[in-house]
């Protein structure tokens, strides 16, 4: 596959999410934020710092970006790959303060900026797996144009906000869309490289993310007020994460073609 073909490609997975935001946005309407969302269980402040449990978590993230920076010459990437490593590092370091802002003081003008790089880290994600599963063209081709779908649903929101239609629909279909196509292109299609068991396991984080954080006062409460599910939300986000890099690190390409060895 070419560049070319690649950059095609995956200007028209782009096409797909913003018809089925469309389709959807007309079917059932604009999806707006839960208001209850800022009211999280964890409130303890130590020292100068407010809402410390869910502020300090993030350091967990942040070892996870400056680790991924620090690996920049021992990860198994091809040259076309380190537009797509940057943009995961960056995301990951942005993740880290972006969350640990807007957990300081819970507001929706401060969740933009918590979620405005996740949708980088997503972004390369996603073009590491194609490049992986599909043709390494998508390495170098899909990385921006996944990075600028993903910043534009994050300012979707407050945008539409101004015509008095708030909107996180788009949103929602970027990151559950990316999250559908990562786990079909890992059951459906062979990788080009090995211990692909490190990107199952960060799938398998995901969802316990998506579990504890949809209970983080229960926990809090089961806890005695030791840990709330956001705090585990966090640190499961930087185990994730090191999976991710984990899997950069130990993975081999797999012989293919002519290299295959034959049977005996």
């Amino acid at each position: 596959m070419t560049a070319a073909s690649a950059t095609a490609q995956t200007w028209g997975l782009v096409g797909i999410a913003l018809c089925i935001w469309v389709a959807l946005r007309l079917a059932f309407g604009p999806l707006p934020q839960d208001a209850a969302y800022h009211l999280l269980a964890d409130t303890r402040t130590l020292g100068s710092i407010p809402r410390a449990g869910d502020v300090l978590t993030n350091l967990a993230i942040l070892a996870a970006g400056v680790t991924g920076a620090a690996l920049w010459r021992r990860v198994h990437i091809a040259a076309e790959e380190r537009a797509a490593y940057a943009l995961l590092i960056a995301g990951m370091v942005l993740t880290a303060l972006g969350s640990a802002y807007y957990h300081w003081a819970p507001s929706d003008a401060r969740l933009v900026w918590d979620r405005l790089p996740m949708t980088l880290v997503i972004a390369a994600l996603l073009a590491f797996v194609l490049a992986d599963r599909v043709d390494p063209a998508f390495a170098g081709a899909a990385w921006w144009p996944f990075a600028l779908l993903g910043a534009a649903s994050v300012l979707w929101w407050p945008f539409s906000t101004s015509f008095g239609s708030e909107d996180l629909l788009l949103y929602v279909v970027v990151r559950a869309g990316a999250g559908i196509a990562i786990v079909f292109l890992l059951l459906l299609r062979k990788g080009r490289h090995s211990h692909a068991g490190w990107l199952v396991t960060a799938i398998a984080l995901d969802v316990v993310m998506t579990v504890v954080e949809g209970l983080d006062r229960p926990i809090f409460v089961a806890t005695g007020g030791l840990v709330s599910g956001h705090n585990l939300k966090h640190v499961l986000a930087g185990a994730l994460l090191g999976c991710i890099l984990a899997w950069l690190l130990q993975r081999r390409s797999r012989p293919t073609g002519a290299d295959e060895p034959r049977p005996a």
